[in-house]
């Protein structure tokens, strides 16, 4: 029976790209074949014809559905000869590069600590003059909502803080509503980026550049002890992905 997936997240170009290096994903998988029935003694005889092949008796052609892009990659990741479906174990620097399949709770990162170093960037008018913000997004400041990469976390039992940052215009449906998933559970098939092993402190995002889009001239105008309370860590053990496809 047919299982549906619920797919809140899809980044088209890396599914492409990654599909494009995947020889046995590029082939056109269809067959078909003409069959001819024969009584014999003890039973049916069934000889095949090549394609092209006219005869009178019965013919039938047998077609191999080809998947989209979408399901393609996430069936070929699925197996876990071609990707880590992650249960716990430990992963390595060389693991860098692989896809990975994980599941667990989505989450956002703790920013109660950084909302003063925003609120400090907010009332310095003259600096936020600067900020490339409409007078809209100015009042909102609804700084997670309106950027166009959203940091998330992944919550499971392990070790590791899985850690990544979701391109906006990839969100499937109503880009508000995707926060309604928060606390549920998804599966994510990403990219390895980075493996940290250390209880080490790890920038996860950079709400300067992420949410005010402060270039390298503004940045220098302001305190370097300011722009650190700006940049929101992690605790490791974590790893870093790149999201590919997220589904419930």
């Amino acid at each position: 029976m047919q299982k549906f997936r619920d797919y809140i997240y899809c980044d088209i170009n890396k599914i492409n790209s990654y599909i494009s290096q995947i020889s046995e994903l590029n082939k056109l998988e269809t067959s078909s074949s003409y069959e001819r029935e024969t009584a014999v003694e003890g039973g049916l005889d069934f000889k095949l014809a090549k394609t092209g092949t006219t005869l009178n008796e019965k013919t039938s052609t047998n077609f191999v559905t080809n998947n989209s892009p979408l399901e393609k990659i996430v069936n070929w990741a699925c197996n876990r000869k071609n990707a880590i479906n992650y249960e716990g174990e430990k992963l390595e620097a060389d693991d860098i590069d692989k896809l990975i399949v994980i599941s667990g709770k989505l989450n956002v990162p703790e920013m109660s600590e950084n909302m003063e170093i925003i609120n400090s960037l907010a009332q310095n008018t003259t600096l936020f003059d600067m900020i490339p913000m409409s007078e809209d997004d100015r009042k909102k400041m609804a700084f997670i909502k309106e950027t166009e990469n959203i940091p998330i976390l992944l919550e499971l039992d392990s070790d590791y803080i899985f850690n990544c940052n979701l391109k906006r215009a990839s969100i499937i449906g109503d880009k508000n509503d995707f926060f309604d998933n928060i606390e549920d559970d998804i599966t994510i098939i990403g990219r390895i980026d980075r493996v940290y092993n250390n209880e080490e402190n790890i920038e996860i995002y950079d709400l300067a550049k992420e949410v005010f889009k402060l270039n390298r001239t503004i940045r220098r105008k302001i305190p370097k002890e300011n722009l650190e309370k700006a940049i929101i860590f992690e605790s490791g053990p974590l790893v870093k992905i790149t999201p590919i496809i997220i589904y419930k």
